[in-house]
């Protein structure tokens, strides 16, 4: 199947989505077992839950190498976690009894970037909030968990403060769910750190959280 828009980089947004969905569903019906292809869409059995940021550059299934339905993958600004993301977190492990929870930021996180009181250099400018409630609510998120302690003398205060996002992010998953704290302290789960370096595509774990 051909479309104007499956090549056009200036065709409307929504026109290149319909025609990356036909291109899909061509890989699927010209594939050995279609049947087969199809019933593997449909296929759900996670072994991790990622919590990661919902920047273009870090999708999940990517950059762990994995296969539709093996990763529970929750995307939200700079990966923090409210009530909702832990309430999906909590429904994932209760449904699947996934054992691994990570928590993946990235370098240059524009969140992050946008939520500290001094840019480092080479950071995205901080967006205006202005007349936005609830990315103000955000932006609020992100600094709660970041702080400032020791981050002035760090040689990368930008890629400090994404670390220390994650980690107050564990922390924060652990101090509010009761059911998570339960089965990490039970040994039936953990709850990983991470970073992306979306200049290199490298992951670093940085701890697993413990209650």
């Amino acid at each position: 199947m051909t479309d104007q828009a499956t090549s056009d980089p200036d065709a409307r947004p929504l026109d290149r989505l319909r025609a990356g969905n036909a291109r899909f569903l061509d890989r699927i019906a010209e594939s050995d077992d279609p049947d087969a292809a199809a019933a593997a869409l449909a296929a759900a059995d996670p072994y991790a839950i990622v919590l990661g940021c919902s920047d273009s550059r870090v999708p999940p299934e990517l950059v762990f190498d994995e296969s539709v339905g093996r990763l529970f993958v929750i995307r939200v600004a700079s990966n923090v976690a409210g009530n909702e993301e832990i309430g999906t977190i909590e429904y994932a492990v209760a449904r699947w009894g996934c054992p691994l929870v990570v928590v993946l930021g990235h370098t240059q996180c524009g969140g992050v970037a946008a939520a500290m009181e001094r840019l480092p250099a080479g950071a995205e400018p901080t967006p205006d909030a202005t007349g936005s409630t609830h990315l103000g609510m955000l932006l609020g998120s992100i600094r709660a968990n970041l702080g400032w302690t020791g981050h002035e003398t760090v040689n990368d205060p930008w890629l400090s403060a994404v670390r220390m996002n994650v980690r107050r992010t564990i922390e924060q998953i652990l101090l509010w769910s009761v059911p998570l704290r339960s089965r990490v302290g039970e040994g039936r789960l953990a709850i990983a750190g991470a970073v992306y370096a979306v200049e290199t595509g490298e992951v670093e774990f940085l701890e697993v959280g413990r209650s």
